[in-house]
């Protein structure tokens, strides 16, 4: 892939990921419907380097902030960066577009399997086409990849069925917005823990 083809894909990404992501905690629940799991996501500015596979040209851009701000206003050059000669940004790049919506299209949740020597990254979310890899860091999992994978290839088995996902803005103290649902799921009817309650407004449960 040539630079001005990814920097047109990194763009309108970016602007999908203000839309939908910025500033924004994901509670994934999944698992099994009589004793549900969760985790919470954040997705902070200066994550979105991390998911577009590029590596930054010293003296040029001077954080991810910086790169992202770039991006949204346009102004990212082919001299800013340098793709991976190996691929992965090419690969990382074609389902960019498709994770941008990862509050609408993740299917499963599963523990990394380390079977890459060179990925480091600890719970993964999305479904048999592309996935995004999370690490824990101050009581939150942040993004730290994008991944064309399937996640039944890069996970401990058996993953598990994502059953619902709420959105709220970083500053709300509680979940309201319902993203996505499995099939067939009724989140009232769901066996919630305590915990997970208190994170939801009452209206849902």
């Amino acid at each position: 892939m040539k630079k001005e083809a990814a920097i047109k894909i990194i763009t309108s990404c970016a602007k999908s990921y203000k839309n939908n992501l910025e500033n924004k905690n994901l509670l994934f629940i999944f698992g099994d419907l009589q004793t549900p799991e969760y985790f919470e996501a954040s997705f902070l500015p200066r994550n979105f380097l991390h998911l577009t596979g590029i590596k930054l040209v010293e003296g040029r851009i001077v954080s991810s902030k910086d790169f992202y701000d770039r991006c949204l206003n346009g102004k990212l050059s082919p001299d800013d960066f340098y793709m991976a000669q190996n691929g992965t940004t090419d690969m990382k790049l074609s389902v960019l577009p498709q994770l941008m919506n990862l509050h609408l299209c993740a299917k499963m949740v599963g523990d990394y399997d380390n079977t890459k020597s060179l990925l480091y990254t600890e719970k993964i979310v999305g479904n048999i086409f592309a996935c995004v890899g999370f690490i824990h860091e101050n009581g939150y999992y942040i993004p730290n990849t994008a991944l064309r994978e399937d996640i039944r290839d890069i996970t401990i088995s058996p993953q598990k069925r994502v059953l619902a996902i709420f959105r709220k803005d970083i500053k709300q103290k509680l979940y309201e917005t319902i993203c996505y649902t499995a099939k067939k799921v009724n989140i009232l009817q769901l066996n919630l823990s305590e915990s997970l309650r208190q994170k939801i407004i009452m209206s849902h449960q």
